[in-house]
């Protein structure tokens, strides 16, 4: 997914959560060491994968991005809460997300939303 793709989509699904123009947009550019796990605590902020390398995971409650499993029926893009993303190469690799984050507390009364 393209980041211009990426903005586009953002916009309607944000509009049809109820948070049209409540919200900031940031690209977070994580740099994973070879075979490294990290953890991005997202709790009431989405985080959308763009540009995605081969040979990474990308897990959380909405599901997992990972082009090397074969036992799932959709990779997803879209994540938040507790999201596990890992460099499962012996290289060096590049994760590219945008972050989104809701403006005030005001606009998230339920976090189950999102």
């Amino acid at each position: 997914m393209t980041i211009a793709l990426a903005q586009e989509y953002l916009h309607g699904r944000l509009a049809e959560l109820g948070y049209e123009g409540n919200y900031y947009l940031r690209l977070r550019h994580y740099v994973l060491q070879p075979m490294e796990l990290i953890t991005i605590d997202a709790d009431i902020q989405v985080f959308l994968l763009v540009q995605p390398p081969v040979m990474i995971r990308v897990q959380s409650a909405f599901g997992i991005y990972d082009l090397t499993v074969d036992n799932v029926n959709e990779l997803q893009y879209e994540h938040l809460g507790k999201i596990e993303v890992e460099n499962y190469a012996p290289y060096l690799q590049h994760a590219q997300f945008i972050q989104v984050i809701i403006k005030t507390n005001d606009h998230a009364p339920d976090r189950r939303k999102i």
